[in-house]
């Protein structure tokens, strides 16, 4: 008997089936844990002030002030010029001056008016060494001071930037730890889906069960299987978070070892209140403030006079640079004063004026922002550390309850329906509890972050740069 037009069994069909299956999506699943490289909370915090794209352009931005204060100071200093230049000319008034700046006039040239009213073509090689020194200049004393104002605001801002890295890093870290405390609830409740199923297979072996008590535990088993899938994908983006925040090339998942960041106690409301005034980026928008009101005064500075030093000396050859004929050598003292200009100064003084009220007004608001953050940050502490306890007694009172009922349905005086119902609470319970705890660490980073005192928290003072 042929048996080759038999159709297959449903057994290979499911066979063939999982084995394509497996071709498909394993290759595509991330790799383990243990192949990949783990860090430690201090380590991703060296390794994010080293290698943070954000970090590294604050840093640039505070080198370029710190070369604008030597351009403003080299303004203090004198300007020293060289020149050459070729003439070569007839015209009467400038061969005559050629003449004489070259020393070569002689009595004889008066004897004939020609010599004067049509000269020869005369060559002239002039070398020129100038010096300009301003001795009152206000705008260069008061732009130098500008400059160094705003190199310390931008390096205020450099650690500002370094303390919202470190906040990224840590917020990523506790993702990591969070997703990984999911996943294991995820895990847990397959165990248990899986347990309830083989429970409900063995009453329906027995004839003391229904097969839709099997039917409806293996859809439960099938939930918790979804569950796990959709942990442990959140589980791979929250490495690669942590890896994006530490600035890593491609954010290559990285996974986190040792025990996580042990928070200092929250402390008074009082004290974290105190510390926002010494955050580095409220310091920075005081000192633009300041320099607001610089640069009002730089307006005002046109009203004054300016006065500086100068002098030249100068040599004239007629045949070639190198062989002078003469030198001559001027020194002198110039004023300047700008005594009507339209009205221009007077309306920049006034822009200057509304610059530095809007400048006022922007730190009052940031300052009231920031305390605001404050409060909301230590509020939120109380309030996840309350909802933390509820959440653990809520677990323990759920495992409790499916202990219970799993009992009963052991002993065939429970449904598993209410054995299932159970579980899912526990489920929930368990999902909660883990928000919690994840709730309580990330507001204390944040209460930390607002009241400016995380850097120095994460980071041991000289060791900003994962020295």
């Amino acid at each position: 008997m042929a048996v080759s037009g038999r159709p297959s069994s449903p057994a290979v069909h499911a066979g063939v089936a999982l084995v394509l299956f497996c071709c498909a999506v394993l290759p595509a699943l991330p790799s383990p844990a243990g192949a990949m490289e783990a860090v430690d909370f201090r380590q991703a915090v060296a390794r994010a002030l080293r290698a943070n794209p954000a970090v590294a352009a604050a840093g640039h931005d505070y080198a370029a002030a710190q070369q604008d204060v030597e351009i403003a100071r080299g303004r203090y200093l004198p300007d020293l010029g060289f020149g050459l230049r070729f003439l070569r000319t007839d015209i009467p008034a400038e061969a005559f001056a050629l003449t004489l700046n070259q020393g070569k006039l002689q009595s004889s040239d008066f004897q004939d008016v020609n010599n004067f009213n049509n000269p020869p073509p005369r060559n002239d090689y002039i070398t020129t060494f100038t010096l300009e020194q301003p001795l009152f200049v206000p705008r260069v004393y008061l732009g130098h001071k500008m400059a160094r104002t705003e190199a310390e605001a931008k390096g205020l801002d450099l650690s500002r930037t370094k303390e919202e890295t470190v906040y990224r890093v840590l917020a990523a870290y506790l993702d990591v730890l969070t997703a990984k405390a999911y996943l294991s609830v995820a895990e847990r409740g397959l165990a248990d889906a899986r347990e309830h199923q083989r429970l409900a297979e063995v009453s329906e072996g027995a004839g003391t069960g229904l097969s839709s008590d099997a039917l409806r535990a293996k859809v439960s088993v099938a939930a918790a299987e979804g569950g796990q899938v959709t942990a442990e994908s959140r589980l791979e983006l929250a490495r690669r978070g942590l890896s994006l925040a530490m600035g890593e090339m491609n954010a290559t998942p990285v996974d986190v070892t040792g025990p996580p960041p042990v928070f200092p106690d929250a402390g008074s409301l009082e004290e974290h209140q105190a510390s926002v005034a010494k955050r580095a980026d409220l310091r920075a928008v005081s000192m633009r403030v300041a320099n607001a009101g610089n640069s009002e005064d730089l307006r005002k500075s046109e009203y004054l006079p300016s006065l500086g030093l100068l002098g030249a000396y100068q040599l004239d050859a007629e045949k070639n640079p190198f062989d002078p004929d003469n030198q001559s050598w001027k020194v002198g003292v110039g004023l300047t004063w700008n005594v009507f200009d339209g009205l221009r100064r007077e309306s920049g003084v006034s822009r200057a004026a509304s610059e530095r009220r809007r400048a006022e007004e922007q730190y009052r608001g940031e300052k009231d922002q920031a305390a605001y953050h404050v409060v909301q940050a230590y509020l939120g502490i109380r309030e996840a550390q309350r909802r933390a306890v509820i959440a653990r007694a809520a677990v323990e009172a759920a495992e409790e309850g499916v202990r219970l009922i799993r009992n009963r349905y052991e002993n065939q005086i429970g449904r598993l329906i209410d054995v299932l119902d159970a579980q899912t609470a526990l489920d929930r319970a368990r999902a909660e509890a883990v928000r919690a705890e994840n709730d309580v660490s990330q507001s204390h980073a944040r209460l930390m972050f607002a009241a400016g005192t995380l850097l120095s928290w994460a980071v041991p003072e000289g060791k900003e740069n994962g020295r």
